[in-house]
């Protein structure tokens, strides 16, 4: 009989698509979903999904809200894009909110 041999270290799941994460961009409705996640933790402000929308070639992220709330917004504006940066990755990631 053979013996297989096992491997020194387990990997995990999640570490054999991290090539991919890395790579690949989230879709469009993704990238609004992640954000009215991310301003409604950080900020505590609800946006409904037909307030924002995202540009996938300019990596903008437009609202179509009351100015007070934008400007309220401005003060979390960081926060908010280190955020989704955090969720959707590097490549994936707005660049502006606004």
């Amino acid at each position: 009989m053979e013996e297989y041999s096992t491997p020194q270290s387990m990997k995990r799941v999640g570490d054999f698509f991290e090539r991919y994460r890395a790579r690949l961009k989230p879709p469009q409705a993704s990238v609004e979903k992640e954000c009215i996640l991310v301003i409604k933790e950080v900020s505590g402000f609800e946006i409904l999904p037909n307030q924002i929308v995202y540009t996938v070639s300019t990596k903008t992220i437009s609202l179509q809200v009351p100015s007070i709330v934008k400007s309220e917004l401005r003060f979390h504006h960081s926060v908010i894009l280190s955020e989704l940066e955090k969720r959707l990755g590097k490549n994936g990631c707005p660049k502006v909110v606004f």
